[in-house]
């Protein structure tokens, strides 16, 4: 039950993102919401991309494209997809997974999770020491109410130990990604509240993932 406080390994996929908030650790859970499909696939594929080790994604159908991982630097051969229709998929699969793996769940909402599923798959995640990432697009997304809507859609925020809400918008000729953490690391507690970042090159990549189409830009 108890266990020895460490120094744990860290996995840092969004660049000035992650710096700000600290990079996600060693058998830890994140909770992403965004708001438009551009936002899930730059946090998708940046994720699987750049993780050094085998990738694990689970979800109703597969979001990802082997171009844009290609683009982005990502190896698609150290990736793996699962398609899943019940949060019992979900538990299940993780015997498949390999320990300090990049565990990826989307469409959680979409499978109606109960309190009991929420801490199954936070358990299972700590004890093989997965790096955890659950990943819902809301476009009817409340931000006047963004506490209420988190409960609502992540069931048990307190098991996660970072919460971001993403968006990406187009301003003057560059992709800005702005991000509202709601839930840090102890000593990241200074990243609570509103970021924003510029994610052209990045973004550039995943809408134009062959160079002829980044060329023409």
């Amino acid at each position: 039950m108890f266990e020895k406080l460490e120094s744990p390994k860290e996995f840092s996929p969004f660049k000035d993102l992650s710096k700000k908030i600290g990079g996600l650790r060693e058998g830890d859970l994140v909770g992403i919401v965004v708001t438009d499909q551009l936002s899930h696939a730059y946090f998708l594929h940046l994720a699987v991309s750049s993780f050094p080790g085998f990738s694990y994604y689970l979800d109703l159908s597969s979001r990802l494209s082997m171009d844009v991982l290609s683009s982005l630097g990502g190896d698609p051969g150290r990736i793996f997809f699962g398609r899943v229709y019940t949060m019992g998929d979900i538990i299940s699969s993780i015997k498949y997974v390999s320990e300090n793996s990049l565990f990826v769940v989307g469409s959680l909402n979409a499978l109606d999770p109960r309190k009991e599923d929420i801490l199954a798959l936070k358990s299972e995640i700590s004890e093989k020491t997965l790096y955890g990432m659950v990943l819902i697009e809301e476009q009817n997304l409340n931000e006047l109410n963004l506490p209420g809507e988190i409960r609502r859609l992540l069931i048990v925020p307190e098991v996660f130990e970072q919460i971001l809400v993403g968006r990406i918008s187009y301003y003057r000729g560059k992709y800005k990604l702005t991000v509202t953490v709601l839930r840090a690391y102890p000593d990241k507690l200074s990243s609570l509240g509103d970021h924003e970042f510029t994610v052209d090159e990045e973004v550039k990549k995943i809408l134009f993932p062959n160079r002829e189409g980044q060329q023409s830009q």
